[in-house]
């Protein structure tokens, strides 16, 4: 089979085509034939050597992926050769084939886009955990969300919408993005890049601040974040964009009763597959009664994973990027 390999850390050139061993599922896993492969930060991370969770060389990059069951192991109980599925691989998603475990591995309605489904995995997953079990959020409650032009970003939106929020905010990196924040319901857009765009989310509040914040960026922003965050508000951080230091006072949180919650979707996964599954299962549902629209911005042919990786990294994206085998991209 096809697909991409790493074999160093680096730039957006070192992601190779080439061709691949066909993977064999063991008996507690699953063999899909990938429609779509959604590209994530993660990924960016993990080509640079600075994902989280690790990433040794050689690998295959991608995180998840959505197909059509071919194999399953002997031990699989509730996957069928046919299925449709969304799933966390195992050992890489950007490829013709891949392998996930069954407890990583869920059937969707085959009404369902693929494509869709694939660019849902991850982010919608993330937003949904965020959202629901670590802000607890309220439909009575102001939000603002950060990079809500991304893939999180977007989905969060709709995500936060159909739990009944409607004091939604959004921030976007560059000002062509503003407009389609709004769009998606965001009823006030500021610039993240700006020092003052805390003072302007007050002023947007009328100086009561916001009682959630999801924040991909780090550095500076978590300190005004915390400007203008309500008392007893929760800041939720998911990433380190900025790849910046944070000079965090303590006194901004205990002196107003403020959170700060760290959230990993991929650590969540592999320590608590259980409650992961809980949480897809509601995404799943969301994207079968049509409740959240996945924006695709565009799908490459595997091939061209390396403009797909430079694409996100440029910040040109609204909504998510997907690779597709070129076999199944017509």
């Amino acid at each position: 089979m096809k697909g991409i390999t790493v074999k160093k850390y680096g730039s957006s050139d070192v992601l190779e085509y080439t061709d691949l061993p066909d993977p064999v599922p063991e008996i507690d896993q699953v063999l899909i034939e990938v429609h779509g492969a959604s590209v994530n930060y993660a990924d960016i991370k993990a080509r640079k050597g600075e994902y989280h969770l690790g990433s040794p060389l050689p690998f295959v990059p991608g995180l998840d992926a959505a197909g059509v069951v071919l194999d399953v192991g002997n031990e699989v109980t509730h996957i069928r050769p046919g299925d449709h599925v969304i799933a966390f691989t195992a050992a890489g998603s950007y490829a013709e084939k891949a392998i996930a475990s069954q407890s990583l591995t869920y059937i969707v309605p085959k009404t369902i886009n693929l494509r869709k489904a694939a660019a849902a995995v991850l982010v919608a997953g993330t937003a949904t955990h965020m959202l629901r079990y670590l802000a607890r959020i309220k439909a009575n409650e102001s939000l603002l969300i950060h990079t809500a032009a991304g893939g999180v970003g977007s989905t969060a939106l709709q995500i936060a919408k159909n739990l009944g929020v409607q004091r939604i905010y959004g921030s976007t990196g560059s000002s062509w993005k503003e407009v389609h924040v709004k769009k998606l319901g965001a009823i006030g857009v500021v610039d993240y890049n700006s020092e003052t765009y805390a003072r302007d989310i007050i002023k947007l509040t009328d100086k009561n601040g916001v009682d959630v914040i999801l924040n991909p960026l780090g550095g500076a922003t978590i300190e005004r974040d915390l400007h203008c965050l309500a008392p007893f508000g929760r800041l939720i951080v998911f990433g380190e964009l900025n790849n910046q230091a944070s000079n965090l006072l303590p006194n901004a949180l205990y002196t107003s009763n403020k959170t700060i919650i760290g959230s990993s979707f991929g650590h969540f996964r592999k320590v608590r597959p259980g409650l992961v599954r809980e949480t897809i299962d509601k995404v799943i549902q969301l994207l079968a009664d049509e409740q959240i629209e996945m924006i695709i911005d565009k799908c490459f042919p595997l091939h061209q994973a390396s403009q797909a990786h430079q694409q996100l990294e440029d910040r040109e994206v609204l909504g998510k990027v997907v690779l597709v085998p070129a076999a199944l991209l017509a």
